[in-house]
């Protein structure tokens, strides 16, 4: 039966069902009613009329112990597909990593291209070339070793980067997320749990991700955590960053004082698990004790990237 009406309240009973099925993937006709709060009659219009524009498809009866069994329903796999995708330097080389995914959350594809030199058309042509592929393709999310701000390239640990216009080139909109900022993202998607994370690349500067209240901090602008500014590097004059571990101290000591987080992490090819031990007993000359955040180190992130890239993507999607 056609639906009637474009009132306010169905657009946010849509809005809701919908977002039910971005959140949960599937369900039941009562399960999706009792997480909305919208009537079961209101909800069985609803499923009719996303069934009918492939927004969703049946999944399966689900049999129960008393009364007939019930549908349930799931997004169309195919409904939308996202690519998160992460560029990234270790020492002479870089490295463009994306994994595709449909509705579901579900792997199409992975893939890791190796290149000794990096400039903005190498992502440019990976990223069009999936999108010429794959008709299904909506949102795109990239990361990059880079200052991020109003989803514009300002700084760049690739120079090849900096400025590089990623909007007008891309067939499609696209994301635009600093690294680190992202890691900080996905871990707290993944341990819902507030986390400071900083990181010291080699031949670069230290970057900073922090999460407090659920929240990623960004600033105005985008640049908040962007340590590369502090005056103890004198980066706009300098161009260049010393990497001592005396200044990795201070930039730590610096980060508890401003964000006084619970946790925090770091990482980067400039320090080692081992360095721990000298790292917080080199803060206790700046901070008190009892300020001091529990550290840890976290030599691999990308579980966390790629969170992080596919969390920004979710809560971006439109009906």
């Amino acid at each position: 039966m056609e639906r009637k009406g474009t009132g306010k309240l169905r657009v946010i009973n849509d809005q809701k069902v919908f977002d039910y099925f971005i959140n949960e993937k599937r369900g039941t006709k009562k399960e999706i009613a009792q997480k909305t709060n919208v009537s079961i009659m209101t909800i069985g219009t609803i499923l009719n009329d996303f069934l009918s524009r492939g927004i969703i498809v049946e999944n399966e009866l689900i049999y129960v112990e008393k009364g007939r069994p019930t549908h349930q329903y799931k997004l169309n796999p195919d409904y939308y597909h996202k690519c998160m995708m992460f560029v990234k330097k270790e020492y002479d080389c870089c490295f463009i990593v994306y994994c595709l995914k449909n509705a579901l959350g579900e792997l199409i594809e992975s893939k890791e291209i190796k290149k000794k030199e990096l400039v903005g058309e190498d992502i440019v042509e990976c990223l069009n070339q999936i999108i010429e592929e794959d008709k299904s393709l909506q949102y795109i999310s990239l990361g990059l070793p880079a200052i991020i701000s109003n989803n514009q390239v300002i700084e760049s640990d690739i120079a090849s980067l900096k400025g590089f216009p990623f909007d007008k080139k891309i067939q499609k909109e696209i994301i635009l997320m600093n690294d680190i900022k992202c890691i900080a993202y996905g871990y707290n998607q993944i341990h819902h749990q507030n986390v400071c994370f900083l990181t010291f690349p080699k031949d670069s500067g230290p970057g900073c991700g922090m999460i407090l209240d659920n929240q990623l901090i960004d600033g105005n602008n985008g640049i908040a955590g962007e340590i590369a500014y502090l005056p103890l590097f004198d980066f706009l004059k300098k161009r260049e960053f010393d990497n001592s571990l005396e200044k990795i101290i201070q930039v730590v000591a610096i980060t508890i004082v401003m964000y006084n987080p619970h946790l925090l992490i770091l990482t980067g090819e400039n320090i080692k698990e081992d360095d721990l031990d000298a790292i917080q007993k080199g803060c206790l000359n700046y901070v008190p004790n009892h300020f001091m955040p529990s550290l840890k180190y976290q030599e691999n992130c990308e579980d966390y990237y790629f969170q992080g890239l596919e969390g920004q993507i979710i809560k971006r999607i439109q009906f």
